[in-house]
């Protein structure tokens, strides 16, 4: 496909060593672009670092036009495209790839900000290897606790996303996350994500399988904070609207999917399905169940919802 058109802060100067690469569809990426502009700033090349955009067909979204102002008054490479068609999570990533032009790519979901100052400066030296992928890490140290009917995608953050590198280290490519990891463009760009993969959930967790095969996953602490609540209702709509993407997931990776506990949950549903609804009325009753037994119900509803997708296994 053509790339979307885009406005850059100044004339490309050199080749940059990183390029950070931001998508978005509704999220204003401002806050997060004056952070990583002023760490740029603080480089002792600013230069090495470029910092580009991706407004995925959204023309709602306003105001985005205010990073390249701050890098061009800062001097600094920064470059906005709007694109004019909604691409989805897999697709924009793999465009901003193709537009970037520094070895090595640093993947950033909209709704993060970084944990501490001098996050690009770690990442810059972090990216010495272009074979291997290095993932940051993600927490919610600079998030707001949740409402009372968003506790359970924080809670679910909390036992399976927010841990340390030590504890990502133990399975990297199951601890994989796409909203903050830095790869060779060269080999992403020979392995983008798979763009059949519509919608949310599990083109990362596919990636990862199909990278760990032929380069090595490390992971840092060099964390983002996930900024956003996810109201409850809603995650479990998300995940129910997943079960498409996870039937690809195995289709691509039998094997691999074998091993996960939530597979193990849906071949229980093949053999003693309950009553549809249940599970998920469980799951949203806040103040009447502990945010973990909540979090459990889903979880099974999950599988009850993916059992009906699968082809028998």
């Amino acid at each position: 496909m053509d790339l979307p058109p885009l406005q850059r802060s100044r004339a490309p100067a050199g080749t940059p060593r990183l390029s950070i690469l931001v998508p978005t569809y509704d999220r204003d990426v401002a806050p997060l672009c004056r952070e990583l502009l002023n760490d740029m700033a603080a480089l002792p090349d600013p230069a090495a670092v470029e910092l580009l955009v991706l407004i995925d067909g959204n023309p709602a979204l306003q105001g985005q036009e205010a990073i390249l102002a701050a890098a061009r008054e800062a001097g600094l490479d920064a470059g906005l495209a709007p694109s004019p068609r909604n691409l989805g999570r897999a697709e924009a990533r793999n465009t901003l790839a193709r537009m970037a032009r520094g070895a090595v790519l640093l993947f950033l979901d909209a709704d993060s900000l970084p944990d501490a100052p001098g996050f690009v400066g770690r990442a810059l030296e972090a990216a010495q290897d272009p074979s291997e992928v290095v993932c940051g890490g993600r927490t919610g140290q600079r998030c707001p606790p949740a409402p009372a009917d968003a506790r359970l995608f924080e809670r679910h953050s909390q036992k399976r996303e927010w841990i340390s590198a030590a504890e990502r280290n133990r399975d990297p490519a199951a601890t994989f996350l796409s909203a903050n990891f830095s790869v060779g463009r060269a080999l992403f760009l020979a392995n983008p994500f798979d763009d059949a993969f519509r919608g949310w959930g599990w083109e990362d967790s596919e990636w990862a399988l199909r990278l760990s095969r032929i380069a090595s996953i490390r992971h840092i602490e060099n964390s983002v904070s996930h900024m956003e609540h996810h109201r409850d209702a809603d995650w479990a709509s998300r995940l129910e609207r997943s079960a498409v993407n996870y039937r690809r997931l195995f289709e691509l990776h039998p094997e691999s999917v074998r091993q996960h506990r939530l597979f193990r949950l849906i071949r229980l549903f093949r053999r003693l399905p309950l009553p549809g609804g249940l599970l998920r009325r469980a799951a949203l009753a806040h103040g009447v169940l502990p945010v973990d037994a909540r979090l459990f119900a889903l979880k099974l509803h999950q599988a009850q919802v993916y059992a009906r997708t699968l082809p028998e296994v």
